[in-house]
C-alpha cells in the first residue's frame, strides 16, 4: 500500500468518527456508506450534483 493510499484511509477513519462524535450530540448529518446506491451517487458526484464537490 502506497503512502497516498493510507494517507485516504486515515483520513477516512478521522471523518468517520468525526460524524459519529457529531450524531451523537443530535446533529443530523447526510452521508452514506452504501457505494452504489443512489443517495452515496448523489452525495459523491462531483460532476453535476454532487454535495461532495470536487
Amino acid at each position: 500500500m502506497t503512502a497516498y493510499e493510507k494517507q485516504i484511509l486515515a483520513t477516512e477513519k478521522y471523518y468517520d468518527r468525526e460524524m459519529r462524535a457529531a450524531e451523537e450530540e443530535g446533529v443530523e448529518i447526510l452521508h452514506s456508506d452504501v457505494p452504489g446506491s443512489r443517495l452515496h451517487q448523489v452525495i459523491h458526484n462531483p460532476y453535476d450534483e454532487g454535495i461532495d464537490e470536487g
